[in-house]
């Protein structure tokens, strides 16, 4: 996705701009068609209303991206094609990533794509429907010789990752137990920012998603992926609130059917992601005992 032509960079970067928001009303994909025992699943105030409010964190190709006034990637075209699924109209609303349980909590969304880690942290404020499976990587220029391929290697180095992420927590970590050649770790809010930093030397390493560092690769030679970090199933995350069972329940029998009707790995195929594809669809709420990763 970049290069050391500052032009190139910001040019490509323009794609997943930080920190606006903006309603997807231009996008015109054909949404999946309505399968009438999932609908009946919604809370009824949520089939009254015929819309779904949907946060579409920022964080680049080929997960969530603008190109003109249309929003692209894997995250928008699964929440089209739930809403359509659902009977609902997709209410699309590209936000930072930091953004995201904050807005769902505050009522603004109903549910925020973003592939989220689930955690202890992160159950306590909302709810999951796992529907992709994830790592992350180092993302890094090769012409630098910095390589990590484990969190001990940041050790002695500048590395960055998004503001509210997994991998930003996974770093702090990691450079806490860095003893006498202590790493430096930045938060950024957009993994478009993190990388221009990577690009103009004030960071040495950008843990990211592998689909975001795949994107950046594709895009631009000089750049590297490093290491497989982590890892495991990625989720919808559901606001709780009195609608949380029933739009739960709703949510994973959209993704369910999807699955099994072929929809799904068409839209993971046309998107560049369909190494992380799910078999089925899981829900974690309160009480429920996340999943480990490989952190």
């Amino acid at each position: 996705m970049m290069s050391s032509n500052c032009r190139k960079t910001f040019r490509v970067m323009l794609a997943a701009a930080a920190g606006v928001m903006v309603m997807a009303t231009a996008d015109i994909r054909e949404a999946a068609a309505k399968v009438d025992s999932v609908a009946a699943l919604l809370p009824k105030s949520i089939q009254e209303a015929g819309v779904l409010r949907i946060a579409i964190p920022d964080v680049g190709k080929p997960l969530a991206y603008k190109e003109g006034a249309e929003l692209k990637g894997m995250d928008p075209d699964l929440a089209q094609a739930v809403a359509g699924v659902l009977g609902l109209k997709a209410e699309l609303s590209l936000i930072p990533f930091a953004a995201a349980l904050t807005g769902l909590q505050s009522n603004k969304f109903d549910v925020s794509y973003g592939e989220f880690y689930v955690t202890a942290e992160r159950l306590k404020v909302a709810d999951f429907v796992t529907n992709w499976q994830d790592y992350s990587s180092f993302l890094v220029v090769k012409s630098k010789g910095y390589a990590p391929t484990a969190l001990a290697d940041v050790c002695g180095h500048i590395v960055g990752a998004m503001a509210g992420s997994a991998e930003l927590e996974t770093l702090k970590g990691a450079a806490a137990k860095c003893a006498g050649n202590a790493a430096t770790v930045s938060a950024f809010p957009s993994v478009s920012n993190a990388i221009l930093a990577l690009n103009s030397g004030r960071v040495d390493g950008v843990l990211i998603n592998r689909g975001g560092a795949q994107e950046a690769i594709h895009l631009d030679g000089t750049l590297s992926a490093s290491g497989e970090i982590g890892g495991g199933p990625t989720a919808t995350a559901v606001a709780r609130t009195e609608n949380s069972a029933k739009l739960l329940e709703a949510i994973k029998a959209a993704y369910d059917h999807l699955i099994q009707s072929g929809e799904y790995a068409k839209i993971l195929e046309k998107n560049d992601t369909a190494y992380g594809a799910a078999k089925t669809a899981v829900i974690y709420k309160e009480g429920s005992t996340p999943p480990k990763y490989g952190f």
